[in-house]
């Protein structure tokens, strides 16, 4: 009867119901060595104007998650699929809000720092190895549930007066030059950051 679940991989439970976003930490050669590319957002959109990110959105029908960092990436670059030289596929992100964030890292050539109007208001870089030996700021926030006035608590033990558990979050900040790098985008870095400081070979 189970075997059909012989050698199943597992996955996040609701997985399908998390909202899949993909996001890309590009790299670019410099004199000084490899830097990473942000955007600064635009002001005029809907969601986080003016924040600095990496490029990356949301998924966009049957595309992988990989499909969709090249996509993205490509439209808020302006930049073609040939300058982009995927390395690996970093660590996912299940955030609070129900999110998916599949993380890739690649290096993109002969970027003449473009990028479209309509998304981005700005692009820098920051050194990779700014990141390798900074440790970012952190700040605990607490996550609290707050269930809804039609919640039936008398169906729980001690109902109104349950004790509902705190959870705490870690919030990070990055701070280069005039530039803040916090949020979502700095936990992604400092997810990647310690994945190469664990995994890539020493150097003497």
């Amino acid at each position: 009867m189970f075997e059909a679940l012989k050698g199943r991989i597992p996955k996040s439970i609701d997985e399908n119901e998390y909202r899949k976003f993909a996001v890309m930490v590009a790299l670019v050669k410099r004199e000084d060595g490899l830097h990473i590319v942000f955007e600064k957002r635009a002001g005029g959109l809907k969601r986080q104007p003016g924040e600095i990110c990496l490029p990356g959105g949301a998924r966009d029908g049957n595309e992988s998650s990989e499909e969709n960092a090249i996509r993205e990436m490509m439209e808020e670059l302006k930049v073609s699929r040939e300058q982009i030289h995927m390395i690996a596929q970093m660590d996912t992100l299940y955030t609070a809000y129900d999110n998916k964030v599949s993380v890739y890292l690649c290096e993109l050539t002969d970027y003449e720092m473009t990028y479209n109007a309509d998304e981005v208001a700005e692009i820098f870089t920051v050194p990779l190895k700014f990141f390798m030996e900074t440790e970012p700021a952190a700040y605990v926030n607490t996550v609290r549930l707050l269930p809804p006035d039609n919640f039936p608590y008398e169906q729980i033990p001690g109902g109104r007066n349950y004790h509902w558990r705190d959870g705490h979050k870690k919030v990070y900040f990055y701070y280069y030059r005039d530039w803040i790098i916090w949020g979502l985008t700095a936990y992604v870095l400092r997810g990647v950051v310690r994945t190469l400081k664990a995994e890539l070979p020493k150097s003497d």
